[in-house]
């Protein structure tokens, strides 16, 4: 049973959630996706500091505002092959791209972030890149 409770969700097994920002219609319509707003969960927030702490700490950044930055940011977003996540991306002129893997949670209705992380461009030869951002002439 979902309680809200000041923006952030309380789910039955009473993580607390924060909202990151929300997956627009526009975009969601064009990859086939509800459009639905993105949270993060405490437990989540610790994993990406514990598993990504060296790459946070070079960036000189929290989990969140590492997290913030991909919302604001991301111009691609790829289709999983394995999984039912995807993962939206800030591609952009250097070697590694910023990213954040999500999952809609249908108990909840709205997306998750399981994780956030640096990767080599090269990560993503075998994903399915199914939305880019328009670039600007």
């Amino acid at each position: 049973m979902k309680k809200k409770t000041a923006n952030r969700p309380q789910i039955e097994d009473q993580r607390q959630y924060k909202k990151i920002g929300r997956l627009r219609k526009r975009i969601a319509d064009a990859i086939g996706k509800t459009p639905a707003d993105i949270y993060i969960d405490d437990n989540h927030i610790k994993h990406i500091f514990e598993q990504h702490k060296n790459e946070l700490t070079k960036l000189g950044l929290t989990p969140l505002m590492f997290v913030d930055l991909v919302i604001d940011k991301f111009n691609r977003i790829y289709k999983q092959h394995s999984r039912q996540s995807f993962f939206l991306v800030h591609w952009n002129c250097v070697p590694k791209v910023t990213v954040i893997e999500l999952n809609f949670a249908f108990k909840t209705g709205f997306y998750e972030i399981k994780t956030a992380f640096t990767r080599n461009k090269k990560f993503f030869k075998d994903e399915n890149l199914i939305w880019k951002k328009a670039e600007r002439n």
